[in-house]
């Protein structure tokens, strides 16, 4: 049997005639559409960068020098170039002159100082040796270099001398003494006179001391 149509019903008493959770979904709605706060990023700050080490050069003089040859280096840091050049006056057995921001080596040592400056590092780190204090029963002044002992002629016995024994050769160590007798029959070498010291060294005499 068919049922009737029946008519829409009432309303119920006390039906809920709207969502409590309407007015939160639109909150929700309105917070997921807001743009989210920007991030603030602390400032990177950065250490400045040390100088580059400039490039070193050597080049050769004897212009305007009575013919002497100089070997004059440039590119060398300012900041120790003293100390570099007594560190060189003592590996080569050399006068080293500091003019200006470059350095004069009194000879032709253009190979052996750029063998001596690519084994010596960076040379911003090189400093003064600290010099050792001796007791002395008396002072005696600062011996004065007066040649570079190639020459047979400016070296004698009982003269002050610094030498380069065979085993120092690589190191350029140099021994300082008094020569007792001379070896080279020569009148001149290019490595230095070889003379015996009265302590018994052997070696190449590389500066002559007045």
């Amino acid at each position: 049997m068919a049922k009737k149509r029946t008519e829409d019903a009432p309303p119920q008493v006390g039906a809920l005639t709207h969502s409590p959770f309407a007015q939160l979904a639109n909150r929700l709605d309105r917070s997921a559409l807001a743009p989210a706060p920007e991030k603030t990023v602390p400032p990177v700050v950065r250490k400045p960068a040390a100088p580059p080490a400039r490039a070193v050069r050597l080049r050769q003089e004897s212009k305007g020098r009575s013919g002497k040859v100089v070997t004059r280096v440039t590119g060398l840091p300012s900041q120790n170039l003293e100390a570099i050049s007594s560190r060189l006056r003592q590996a080569l057995g050399c006068g080293a002159v500091v003019e200006g921001d470059d350095l004069l080596l009194l000879g032709s040592l253009a190979d052996r100082a750029q063998r001596w400056l690519d084994a010596a590092g960076d040379l911003r780190d090189i400093r003064e040796e600290e010099k050792r204090h001796h007791v002395a029963q008396a002072e005696e002044p600062a011996p004065v270099e007066t040649a570079s002992g190639t020459k047979r002629a400016d070296v004698r016995p009982g003269q002050r001398v610094a030498i380069v024994q065979k085993a120092d050769q690589t190191s350029g160590t140099l021994t300082e003494g008094i020569v007792q007798s001379i070896l080279t029959s020569s009148p001149t070498h290019p490595r230095g006179i070889k003379v015996r010291l009265e302590t018994g060294e052997v070696g190449r005499v590389r500066i002559v001391y007045s």
